[in-house]
């Protein structure tokens, strides 16, 4: 499938590659701890202005759609760089611009917003639709648990229960509050993530995104939106860990000649590039599905998880297997990206979720 891009987002695609490319590279990959992630986080976005991709000029930001998101996504992907893009540009762009909340637009255009999603709870999936943190007399009271980002974060956004509504609403909690207490690790991934606990921490009304009891909707409406953004992180991916494969299979020698030359692992590769061009196509599907009917957006949305998940999972397990043992050391990145991988097929209610809402969507 086509999917041509503008000239406006050939050079924001360049700008952005560019820009990687003086601030990332494996070594600073391998080593980044969370000064690291925090420094390439500040040079890239306070550089190219990527927090603003999705507000109107009006708000002081770039004025551009989800293909913009993509394009960001896909390079981002390919470099295994900026893990907070989705959480704060996509995600609570998302949620301020489904509310009208102009003011936050306009501070996350300015990137004076880096957000975690804290909703999770122990126990819970993460397309939980009941949570038992609770607001009451503006005080919010909780656990989260596996918090991506939230040791880099400004702000929390927090699924919480407020009294005499049937559902959850969602509140931006700022990161030094009185009352929180993080414990901090890493992910699978290599990602900064941290388990929150809320005591008694201070919560005013217009802290509340939207309003009182209408969280479930709003965050799937967010997750529906990430799905895309790491659809096309998961693109990149796929070209980077197909690129290196290829190359790697056309250095090693066996039996006298190179790897590239066996019909198996053609095969093997052949398949690979199956399942990146049908996660493209999937891609461009959602990308162009109307978003003001909800069903045919959220099928269209589900059917772009279904298909990049199992095309991420087989391109990076096979990357892996025709690497060999080395496949899974941390001195490839085929191996960092693996991990990635993993970390982006559980994430936004997983491809299991997705399955249900894809069947009941068809009646």
């Amino acid at each position: 499938m086509s999917f041509d891009l503008t000239a406006e987002q050939a050079i924001l695609r360049d700008s952005l590659s560019a820009c990687l490319a003086r601030h990332w590279d494996q070594a600073r990959h391998n080593k980044g701890g969370i000064e690291a992630r925090r420094r390439l986080w500040d040079d890239v976005v306070r550089e190219l202005g990527l927090t603003g991709v999705t507000i109107p000029e009006t708000q002081g930001g770039l004025g551009g759609g989800r293909v913009d998101m993509m394009v960001i996504a896909r390079e981002l992907g390919r470099a295994l760089a900026l893990e907070g893009f989705v959480p704060t540009v996509v995600c609570g762009g998302a949620l301020f611009a489904r509310t009208g909340d102009d003011r936050r637009l306009a501070a996350l255009a300015a990137g004076d917003l880096h957000l975690a999603l804290a909703h999770v709870e122990p126990g819970q999936r993460p397309d939980a639709r009941a949570v038992a943190s609770r607001v009451a007399e503006g005080r919010l009271t909780g656990t989260k648990v596996m918090v991506a980002g939230a040791p880099l974060a400004t702000h929390f956004i927090v699924s919480a229960n407020e009294p005499g509504q049937d559902a959850f609403s969602l509140f931006l909690v700022p990161a030094g509050s009185p009352g929180i207490r993080r414990r901090d690790f890493n992910q699978i991934d290599g990602q900064p993530a941290s388990e929150l606990t809320f005591t008694d921490v201070a919560i005013a009304e217009d802290d509340r995104i939207g309003d009182a009891g209408q969280g479930p909707d709003l965050h799937r409406a967010a997750a529906d939106e990430a799905v895309i953004a790491r659809a096309g992180e998961g693109i990149g991916m796929m070209e980077v860990l197909i690129r290196t494969t290829a190359d790697y299979l056309g250095q090693r020698q066996q039996f006298g000649q190179s790897l590239a030359t066996f019909q198996a692992l053609q095969h093997r590769m052949a398949d690979m590039l199956l399942q990146l061009e049908d996660t493209r196509s999937m891609l461009h599907m959602a990308l162009s599905a109307d978003d003001t009917d909800p069903a045919a957006f959220q099928q269209a949305v589900s059917g772009l998880k279904i298909t990049s998940s199992e095309a991420l999972r087989f391109v990076s397990q096979q990357a892996v297997q025709l690497h060999g043992g080395m496949g899974i050391t941390d001195e490839l990145m085929v191996s960092h990206y693996f991990k990635r991988a993993m970390v982006i097929i559980a994430s936004d209610g997983g491809p299991d979720f997705h399955r249900k809402r894809y069947e009941a969507s068809l009646g």
